[in-house]
């Protein structure tokens, strides 16, 4: 009698993920100059970098970015400190959450500012989304949070999250060769 055990991969929680998808895309699908900027690669990487975050800094410093506080309990699990790589190399994960997200009507693709890519962002309708979870349990929306003068806001998780994409956004600006490579470099314990 050979039976699974009776709990589920958290990685392959759909509503969890889509979540993710959304809020990556809140935080970082557009540029300060309101341009959109993630194709499907890089939205591919920082959603790999949201549910591995002990990788964070060492992109940063091999990007030549400031350090980003982030909370020791989200850097130091077991599941974020190892290397799996899966979810940047199964496309078809995220080519179905963005298809949700765009029968939704929550995905907004954009074509011409790239010809040889599409980049994504949210709608408003996915902006609402977006902010629906980010609201707190008193209906406040959820506020940046500086770790070195607060504690983390526990009260939802994807607030805790976001705070995690929000420190993404000094790598908006980098090349996918140049993301591509501080991974490599990462998972290589290239450390020069």
């Amino acid at each position: 009698m050979n039976q699974s055990l009776p709990y589920m991969v958290i990685d392959d929680n759909f509503d969890l993920n889509y979540g993710l998808v959304a809020l990556v895309l809140y935080k970082l699908g557009l540029s300060p100059k309101n341009n959109a900027v993630l194709d499907f690669e890089r939205l591919q990487i920082f959603l790999y970098l949201t549910k591995y975050p002990s990788k964070i800094n060492r992109m940063l410093q091999l990007a030549g970015k400031k350090y980003a506080a982030i909370n020791s309990r989200y850097i130091y699990t077991i599941e974020s400190l190892s290397t799996n790589v899966d979810v940047l190399f199964d496309r078809a994960k995220l080519k179905h959450l963005l298809r949700h997200l765009a029968v939704r009507g929550m995905l907004a693709c954009d074509k011409t500012s790239d010809p040889k890519s599409v980049k994504y962002s949210l709608t408003p309708e996915g902006v609402r989304f977006a902010e629906e979870l980010l609201k707190r349990s008193d209906g406040e929306v959820h506020a940046p949070v500086d770790f070195l003068a607060s504690p983390p806001n526990s009260d939802n998780y994807f607030s805790a999250v976001l705070d995690v994409i929000e420190s993404l956004a000094p790598l908006q600006s980098q090349s996918l060769s140049k993301l591509n490579a501080h991974l490599n470099s990462i998972f290589k314990g290239d450390f020069n």
